[in-house]
């Protein structure tokens, strides 16, 4: 576990998660979900889920009335007063939060807010990331809908909005976003929310400043007025990969390389993109509402945080995950193993064996 973590907090909000459906019928449930959302590798699919029938995980995500908003701000106070604990004793610290957008690609026409975006058919979501040393967490989404609906910018402008003050008065926030989010709005909307930023521009984003050229024209580590822009001057950075060349502006007076090294930090969003769609399930979502939608999401959210907890740097993803499974959620563990002995009890007959188990007094 990442050793400025109480191990005991991490348990009590897990404790905290399992007590908020009201019926035993819908925890047990959810103890079922929690084991298949920490098994990276595995398809997340109700019918691999142990002790409950997929319809059964089908209803509770989808029609039963439990409490999930609750676990969202459960999960999402733990989250950031983690965040908060770990920065305990330094003077006024730096947290990056990365905002981008992501598509979950789905066709058809039965899915929850599927729609076309930038070519790509699916589920769009903006995420809202956050990262303090070793700690990175995803915190919450938005779904951008279409056409005529709030967009991206809008939408990631809300998640920022959404920071507790106790995070905005004790961390300096930095804002990483890519060129989707270079509009003038948002960077006045960072600005204004009181955060620093570092945005990617496109090479053909013009400016006032060192005259009125494009981004491309200008020198890295020079300073920039961006022609759309009211506010003070920034600077640029740029890297050339090969074929193409990549441009960032910071509202910080920062050298060339260091906004180069802010803009690949955002790379700690993109890889849980990669991680959540292919170990933690969120690509395998293929359920047909809105409630389902948001509860896959939290499953997601929740498995990954979890598992970047317990996870060290010698350590899989899927050693991680199963190590967060184990201790934090014992039953889970139990009842999959009592499962597994009882779908082998037959084979324990035929070779001339007989086991049975009772509860101990510890």
């Amino acid at each position: 576990m990442y050793k400025q973590v109480s191990g005991e907090r991490v348990r009590i909000f897990a404790q905290q998660v399992l007590d908020i459906p009201e019926t035993l019928y819908q925890q047990r449930s959810l103890q079922a979900s929690l084991h298949l959302f920490h098994s990276p590798g595995q398809k997340t699919k109700f019918s691999q889920a142990e002790g409950v029938s997929p319809s059964a995980l089908s209803r509770f995500f989808n029609i039963y009335d439990w409490d999930s908003d609750r676990c969202w701000e459960e999960m999402q106070d733990f989250q950031w007063r983690i965040l908060l604990d770990t920065a305990r004793h330094k003077r006024r610290p730096r947290m990056r939060l990365s905002v981008d957008l992501t598509t979950v690609e789905k066709v058809g026409t039965q899915l929850p807010y599927v729609s076309v975006y930038n070519g790509r058919h699916g589920i769009h979501l903006v995420v809202l990331f956050a990262e303090y040393g070793e700690l990175k967490f995803p915190i919450s989404y938005r779904i951008y809908q279409g056409k005529h609906t709030s967009t991206p910018v809008t939408l990631a402008l809300d998640l920022l909005e959404e920071v507790p003050d106790f995070i905005k008065k004790r961390f300096r926030v930095r804002v990483l976003a890519d060129s989707g989010f270079e509009a003038a709005v948002f960077l006045e909307g960072v600005q204004r929310l009181g955060f620093e930023f570092v945005v990617g521009v496109r090479s053909n984003r013009r400016t006032d400043h060192p005259g009125r050229v494009t981004v491309a024209d200008c020198p890295h580590g020079g300073y920039v007025n961006l022609a759309n822009w009211s506010l003070e001057t920034l600077t640029l950075g740029r890297i050339d990969r090969g074929d193409r060349e990549f441009f960032a502006v910071s509202s910080e007076l920062l050298e060339g390389d260091d906004i180069l090294a802010e803009g690949k930090r955002r790379w700690a969003l993109e890889s849980f993109f990669k991680e959540g769609k292919h170990q933690f399930g969120l690509a395998q979502f293929a359920l047909r509402t809105a409630r389902g939608l948001d509860r896959w999401i939290l499953m997601v959210f929740l498995a990954f945080t979890l598992t970047m907890l317990y996870r060290s740097e010698d350590m899989t993803l899927k050693e991680a995950a199963r190590l967060a499974l184990h201790t934090l959620f014992p039953e889970v563990r139990l009842n999959h193993l009592l499962s597994q002995l009882r779908k082998e009890q037959e084979f324990l007959h035929q070779h001339g064996y007989s086991l049975s188990y009772a509860r101990c007094n510890l």
